[in-house]
């Protein structure tokens, strides 16, 4: 006997995705510039005992995890809060407004549905 278990994928919002990227890449830059950023990510390995495996934030080819980007602000000295703010700054249409509520999240279900 086989069970065969699919999992469903998760949706994915493109506009969100390319503004917490956009921000990561800036954010990431300017600590760079404080140091070098190799020593920077190996004492914060160090600290916390885990690899952030951020580069992989910095390509548009993700869907972070609350905690994952919990982890890269707190390693980037950001509160999630300011973290969203610099977000919304970035594309403007992730600021929520009641005229266009549902739309992006209904757009990323129907791209799901075709398979995109």
């Amino acid at each position: 006997m086989s069970i065969c278990l699919h999992m469903r994928k998760q949706i994915k919002i493109p506009e969100l995705t390319e503004a917490i990227t956009e921000v990561i890449k800036k954010l990431y830059s300017q600590k760079s510039n404080k140091g070098s950023l190799l020593k920077l990510n190996n004492d914060y390995f160090v600290e916390v005992e885990k690899s952030l495996g951020i580069e992989r934030y910095t390509s548009k080819n993700h869907n972070v995890t609350c905690s994952k980007l919990f982890a890269i602000c707190d390693f980037l000295e950001i509160s999630l809060s300011d973290f969203f703010i610099l977000v919304e700054k970035e594309n403007s249409e992730l600021k929520f407004q009641k005229s266009k509520k549902g739309q992006l999240v209904k757009k990323a279900y129907k791209n799901l549905e075709k398979g995109t």
